[in-house]
């Protein structure tokens, strides 16, 4: 089986919310839950889940305050400013925003971001949307055979995302930019 920590849930964790209707070893499964993941990532602008060093650089041709593209930053660990070595225990940061009082034109910042453990709501996102990719992998979201009629909340593992969609809430207090 292949690796399994860039994912925010796991084949183990979609055959116990499906009670097995989905088996930790379908040939998909893998696939659509790191699908799902860098689709969460992707919306929100960073990593999310999982504590990582971050190497961040920005140029421009003017000054600039410095903000780090995280949340739950941990620390920083090393840095330049124009070509002058920071020293990182003195620098102030907020650990939820990203902001520092660092400005600068050449920016070289390592820092450790990400919330760990992956936080629920997030892993039941993603097996939500692997669920949908799997069960539905041509996009249908209504069926109809007689009197029988079956339709679905999500198609085909999509984000719901958009001014009022569901997913655009869930996803919130993880985006960049966005306060809650």
């Amino acid at each position: 089986m292949a690796d399994t920590t860039d994912m925010f849930a796991t084949p183990a964790d979609m055959a116990d919310r499906s009670g097995g209707t989905i088996a930790a070893e379908h040939p998909f499964l893998e696939r659509e839950l790191r699908a799902a993941t860098r689709s969460i990532r992707n919306h929100c602008g960073w990593h999310i889940a999982g504590k990582h060093i971050i190497k961040h650089r920005r140029r421009g041709r003017f000054s600039a305050e410095v903000w780090l593209p995280a949340m739950r930053i941990e620390s920083i660990e090393s840095g330049t400013i124009d070509g002058a070595a920071i020293n990182p225990a003195l620098v102030d940061f907020d650990e939820d925003t990203g902001w520092t009082p660092l400005v600068g034109r050449a920016v070289d910042v390592t820092f450790v971001a990400g919330f760990d453990p992956i936080p629920e709501d997030l892993v039941t996102l993603t097996l939500e949307l692997a669920a949908g990719a799997l069960g539905s992998p041509l996009g249908i979201s209504r069926e109809q055979a007689g009197g029988v009629s079956v339709t679905f909340t999500r198609t085909s593992g999509a984000l719901l995302i958009g001014p009022g969609g569901p997913d655009e809430a869930r996803l919130a207090p993880y985006r960049l930019g966005v306060l809650p």
